[in-house]
């Protein structure tokens, strides 16, 4: 049956308009929790790995370098909880870069090591001086090649002098990562720090217009992460096929822990997700948090399928396929949302959060 033409529109002008988001309860949760505790996570693991080389450097042995080798891999996996996270106290002092300088296109990072080495120049990483060191070996990546590459892991227990020599390189770097994770949970949790100013931006001056503003900082920042994770995790290393990929350009290579890298960013990720639910809920579209999910809850089930280290994976024809799998499962995650999350809460992927509208 047909309604006349007066009746529908006397129905759609009675209808009540849809409501703006609120985005502040969405903003607090993930920076009191996904966030700020990411952080913590990483400042304790990173304490851990510190004291590990210090406990190995006393006592030098094979199990002890096991030690820091899995306190390495530990403290790697929380970086990578809050490695999306691009904004903020993280952007002070390059704190990002200095954790993670990847990726190195130019190999700057083994090129700067491999000098420091020859030159014997431990003491650029000394406390007071590695805040100016480059960032290219302050942090993970520059650890990694001590630990893990084939030229050098076995020279941490080479000889005595050797040993002392790559202590204090390894000393280095662990307390700089200890330091700056304890900086960043500090600017976030502190009175007047990130999480403060989030909760406040509709009492005025803070360097946010609106909660729409800071949403769409955080929303590009998830969003910017699917991005990465395909483009730069996935593509960049897998080339066009499986006999032109080059496993040395995956993000954390040596220590095989890269398809770990990537289940740790979406399983962070998701955990963000989560917290979209009330505020489309209040819009009137549960449906699509759901989808959200599942479709992240997808690529990560594509992420288990692989048979291998996804360095390997890479260069056989199925396990090449596999992580093709991957990243159309990831790209899926980001085409939702980039459409479907962008329209009903009013964002837009590539807004600078700081130009302001």
């Amino acid at each position: 049956m047909r309604l006349p033409l007066l009746v529908l529109m006397g129905l759609a002008l009675a209808s009540p308009a849809m409501a703006a988001p609120d985005y502040a309860p969405w903003l607090i949760k993930t920076a009191q929790g996904p966030i700020l505790n990411g952080y913590k996570s990483f400042q304790s693991s990173a304490a851990r790995l510190e004291q590990s080389v210090q406990s190995f450097c006393t006592a030098p042995d094979a199990a002890g370098l096991d030690t820091v080798k899995a306190g390495f891999v530990d403290t790697l996996a929380a970086w990578q909880k809050v490695q999306w996270v691009s904004y903020g106290p993280v952007e002070a002092f390059h704190r990002g870069q200095r954790m993670q300088f990847w990726p190195d296109k130019k190999n700057a990072g083994d090129r700067q090591m491999l000098a420091l080495i020859k030159d014997r120049k431990a003491d650029a990483l000394e406390a007071h001086r590695i805040p100016f060191a480059s960032v290219a070996i302050q942090g993970l990546p520059a650890m990694e090649m001590l630990l893990f590459a084939d030229s050098q892991a076995d020279k941490v227990l080479a000889n005595a002098d050797e040993t002392a020599f790559r202590c204090q390189l390894l000393a280095g770097i662990s307390n700089n990562l200890h330091r700056v994770g304890g900086e960043l949970v500090t600017e976030w949790e502190k009175p007047g720090g990130a999480v403060d100013i989030l909760g406040k931006i509709k009492d005025g001056n803070t360097p946010y217009t609106d909660d729409r503003q800071a949403a769409s900082q955080m929303f590009n920042a998830l969003h910017g992460e699917l991005s990465a994770i395909a483009e730069v995790k996935l593509s960049y290393a897998m080339g066009a096929n499986a006999e032109e990929a080059r496993p040395s350009r995956a993000e954390s290579w040596r220590a095989k822990q890269s398809a770990a890298n990537i289940r740790h960013n979406l399983e962070s990720l998701r955990d963000v997700f989560v917290g979209t639910g009330p505020l489309l809920a209040s819009l009137g579209k549960p449906d699509q948090a759901d989808k959200l999910l599942k479709a992240t809850d997808e690529a990560l089930a594509s992420l288990s399928q692989l048979k291998a280290p996804l360095e390997v994976e890479m260069t056989s024809p199925d396990g090449w396929k596999r992580l093709t799998t991957l990243k159309t499962k990831v790209k899926a995650v980001a085409q939702i949302l980039e459409t479907d999350i962008a329209n009903t809460l009013e964002l837009q992927v590539g807004f600078n959060a700081l130009d302001g509208d």
